[in-house]
């Protein structure tokens, strides 16, 4: 059997999770691969078994650029499993919308979802999680992931449930696909920058360029996937409107000697303690059945 993953990754968290699912994949004797759908053009979808969408939730919405991309994915002549990956900073339930669109985009080319996986993983803005809960956030994903990975390859239909009013609610929020462009015209870069060009280079849609004198300039096609502020080595950016959301640095994902005091312990805290418990309770179910054979 062959898949590939086709993934939008703005800081790195998503590209983490995918290229988990393909280790697994390949360890269950599966032909996997995977590409960011900035250089997935001409792709033969045909000659896969499976295709998988993955991405960042963004305001509880794909990004813009996945819903592109998936409105240019060609129609296949037979129906095509599809699996559905995604990823973002807090377990509300809201999330599990994000795919709407997609999914009626890619079921009138006859890409079929039989499998839908959210992860929670750390904010790239809004406030920064402690390196604890960046640590715990991936060693949960990375224990699921070979669990949901046998689901894929097994067929076993997994969906995720949706509130009440979920394409409403879906419709009203992609005015963040508009309103982080005009946000981006926004963003600023202070005396701290040093000019190594790491902005510019890894935009995901060339939004950043300078001009002859070295100046900043910021078009109108910006995701708020925050790669340039988030990886900024220098802390340069300033990003519009949601400044104060700003997160700058990379997370250490490893097990911390010393956890540090949580900036907001009280957001949705009740939300991921349910999102842990529940994580683990199936991880021990999985466990025991496998005991038990």
């Amino acid at each position: 059997m062959k898949t590939i993953i086709c993934y939008f990754s703005g800081t790195g968290n998503t590209k983490k999770v995918v290229l988990k699912y393909v280790e697994e994949f390949l360890a269950n004797g599966w032909e996997a691969e995977a590409t960011p759908i900035e250089n997935a053009d001409n792709i033969d979808f045909s000659k896969y078994d499976s295709v998988g969408i993955a991405y960042p939730i963004h305001a509880f919405n794909a990004p813009s650029n996945m819903v592109d991309f998936c409105k240019a994915m060609p129609k296949m002549k037979d129906k095509k499993q599809l699996y559905i990956i995604k990823t973002s900073g807090e377990p509300l339930k809201i999330n599990n919308i994000s795919s709407v669109k997609i999914k009626h985009i890619l079921k009138k080319k006859n890409y079929i979802l039989n499998n839908e996986y959210h992860y929670v993983m750390p904010y790239n803005m809004i406030f920064r999680h402690s390196n604890a809960m960046a640590y715990k956030m991936w060693d949960t994903a990375q224990k699921l992931i070979p669990i949901d990975c046998k689901d894929i390859i097994a067929k076993r239909k997994v969906k995720l449930s949706y509130i009440p009013c979920a394409t409403f609610l879906a419709w009203v929020m992609r005015i963040e696909h508009v309103g982080g462009r005009w946000n981006g015209k926004k963003y600023k870069v202070n005396e701290n920058c040093i000019n190594c060009g790491q902005c510019i280079r890894n935009c995901p849609t060339k939004n950043i360029w300078t001009d002859k004198d070295g100046n900043f300039h910021f078009g109108k096609s910006c995701l708020m996937c925050m790669r340039c502020s988030f990886n900024c080595p220098v802390d340069a950016f300033s990003i519009g409107w949601f400044n104060g959301w700003k997160v700058n640095g990379r997370y250490n994902f490893n097990d911390p000697e010393n956890t540090e005091q949580k900036s907001h312990k009280n957001y949705c805290k009740n939300s991921y303690k349910k999102y842990f418990r529940v994580s683990h309770a199936k991880l021990d179910k999985y466990l025991n059945l496998q005991e038990s054979k």
